[in-house]
């Protein structure tokens, strides 16, 4: 039973750690700004996954319940507050300290794509890190796009 568990228990401790730093961070970015903004990374992050997973078939993910579960955690949750959290840094006037946290959080982004291997969740087939910082470059750009357009629009109403 133990070894059950496990998957589910590290991201589960995972995330947690990304939301005690979301809520220590000073936010540049307005309660409703961020809501809709973490709703739409995790709109393009699952929907970015369901391509690479069900049409390329590029990761497999594990059929069990516990590490689908575990899987849910990462792709609903922490991605998007990652972003969330990439998103406030890009908004500081830090010159080099800003590009310095969004190098981190690609490392991390590797890290945990290592991770759900490791932990039996995703299976990669057919890839590499480079592809997991392209994808991160896309989700990136996309999150400020986003970030731009949800504060250009919270200014003119």
């Amino acid at each position: 039973m133990r070894g059950y568990i496990v998957s589910i228990a590290v991201c589960a401790f995972i995330t947690w750690i990304i939301i005690i730093i979301l809520s220590l961070i000073p936010k540049k970015l307005s309660e409703v700004d961020m809501v809709l903004l973490y709703f739409a990374n995790a709109i393009f992050e699952v929907s970015i996954f369901t391509v690479i997973h069900v049409n390329l078939s590029w990761i497999e993910v594990n059929h069990s319940v516990e590490k689908s579960l575990a899987d849910l955690i990462i792709r609903f949750v922490m991605f998007p507050l990652l972003f969330l959290i990439m998103s406030n840094v890009m908004m500081y006037h830090w010159k080099f300290t800003k590009w310095v946290i969004a190098a981190g959080i690609a490392f991390f982004f590797i890290l945990i794509n290592m991770l759900l291997g490791w932990l039996g969740i995703n299976k990669m087939l057919h890839w590499n890190s480079l592809y997991t910082i392209g994808i991160f470059g896309a989700y990136a750009v996309f999150s400020q796009v986003m970030t731009r357009a949800i504060i250009r629009v919270d200014r003119e109403t």
